[in-house]
């Protein structure tokens, strides 16, 4: 086997909640009239955030099933999934899973945390929460009818967080990772006709993005130090600040001709 790093595409968005989000956290104490099932928060700040791993378990979901996966019955009645070998490639593969994929997991996707409106904002929220909102839901019991009230704390519709995705582009054995990038763009789309966290059949959890465009990096850009790497480490505000815009939704992508750049990008890369 041979393998080569050929360089990085990089995604900076802003992910918006269209309606309250939840994406639970650790209840560590009881509080007669407190949430039941909290948010995740920041401990530095308190501020909520969107784990990266909650973006990345999604997509690779919607993603799964979009492109097809096979159930294996083994003995004892345990089940083994096999995925399309895109899944592998991109999302990485389990230490004991024996689908096993060329190299690293190609996708990294950052924390999300809140940019600086949606912290304004959320200071100002007529709420008894700090920074959020909570929901008031009821199960009821269909034999006695008694009615179990709960409370759901939530990100507020309107929030909007800072995303960042960072695809590799690896050769091993000759095949070409570019190939597989426009699969991540269908899963950031399945999502936004999905849901985000938990109870998105109850209307929770819907999102939409919106990106500057993509920074197509290559080893040449990170030996040499290269504004466009130098532009690429910088944060939302500072790219707003020199001139990028987020307002590129997925639906305003051109992909015939940003496959064609990544294609003319990395194809003649060894």
């Amino acid at each position: 086997m041979t393998g080569k790093f050929l360089g990085n595409i990089i995604l900076k968005g802003k992910m918006e909640c269209l309606t309250g989000l939840h994406i639970g956290g650790s209840k560590d104490k009881f509080e007669i009239g407190g949430v039941d099932s909290p948010v995740i928060r920041d401990p530095n700040t308190n501020y909520p955030y969107i784990p990266g791993s909650s973006l990345k378990g999604k997509i690779r979901t919607l993603l799964s099933f979009e492109l097809g996966f096979e159930v294996i019955e083994k003995n004892n009645n345990n089940r083994e999934y096999q995925d399309n070998m895109a899944i592998y490639r991109i999302f990485g593969t389990g230490a004991n899973d024996s689908n096993r994929s060329d190299g690293p997991s190609r996708l990294i996707i950052r924390d999300a945390y809140p940019d600086e409106e949606t912290v304004r904002m959320w200071e100002n929220l007529d709420t008894e929460l700090i920074y959020t909102e909570y929901k008031g839901e009821n199960t009821i019991d269909r034999l006695t009818s008694h009615a179990n009230p709960r409370f759901i704390e939530r990100v507020v519709k309107g929030s909007v967080f800072n995303v960042e995705f960072i695809y590799g582009i690896y050769r091993v054995d000759d095949k070409k990772d570019e190939d597989y990038f426009k699969y991540f763009l269908d899963g950031l789309k399945l999502l936004e006709h999905s849901a985000l966290g938990g109870s998105g059949s109850r209307g929770y959890g819907q999102v939409s993005f919106k990106f500057t465009e993509p920074f197509l990096l290559t080893v040449n850009d990170y030996l040499e130090g290269s504004e466009l790497f130098k532009d690429s480490c910088k944060p939302h505000k500072a790219l707003i600040e020199k001139g990028r815009e987020f307002k590129k939704r997925l639906s305003d992508f051109e992909e015939s001709n940003l496959s064609e750049k990544i294609k003319e990008k990395y194809g003649k890369l060894n």
